[in-house]
């Protein structure tokens, strides 16, 4: 996947200016930088769900998302929340689902899960689509430091087992180190970046 963007606007205010950005396939980038600098502006166009931008984006990697909220379907079980966004058979959302320490809690709710569980089992959601490459906005933001920390070794575990790539947006470096990203930092006005 690569990114030649060359300015990004809303309306008449410039948020990001010229940069180029590329990940492949087993590579882990961290995009660093302040909250409201663009951070997550930037991954929406490397997801594709953003075009409206100067530049190209080009790549054929299969994507998937974590944002920063789990994002889930409130009137459908834990099962069904995996198997209905990736098209997985109920087998494999399982296999995930064991994976991230959810087993047992398949006909279970989103509002019978705690937040960190809830994390997981989009996290699960994300693997069992199969992705190249991962892309993350601030996954592990208002945990308390204790699950932060389990669910970013949890993610790390499985980027190893899998070999997919990832891009994390987080404004904090440690996640970074802990997941054995490259760093590069979103600075400036518009936003550009800076290599760490």
């Amino acid at each position: 996947m690569k990114l030649d963007l060359q300015s990004k606007s809303f309306g008449t205010r410039p948020v990001l200016g010229d940069l180029v950005l590329s990940v492949s396939p087993g590579e882990r980038l961290a995009i660093l930088g302040p909250s409201g600098i663009g951070k997550s502006t930037l991954l929406r166009i490397l997801a594709g769900l953003d075009t409206n931008f100067r530049g190209n984006r080009s790549g054929s990697e299969r994507l998937a998302p974590v944002f920063q909220e789990p994002v889930l379907l409130p009137w459908r079980n834990a099962l069904a929340n995996v198997t209905i966004p990736t098209g997985c058979p109920p087998g494999v959302a399982r296999e995930w689902m064991a994976r991230v320490g959810l087993a047992g809690h398949e006909t279970k709710f989103p509002r019978q899960l705690s937040l960190g569980q809830q994390r997981r089992l989009s996290l699960a959601r994300a693997f069992a689509s199969d992705p190249q490459i991962l892309l993350m906005d601030e996954p592990f933001a208002s945990l308390d430091a204790e699950t932060a920390s389990r669910m970013i070794a949890l993610t790390a575990d499985l980027l190893d087992r899998t070999g997919a790539g990832l891009v994390i947006v987080t404004h904090d470096p440690a996640e970074a180190e802990a997941l054995s990203a490259r760093s590069v930092t979103l600075s400036g006005t518009p936003a550009r970046l800076q290599k760490d």
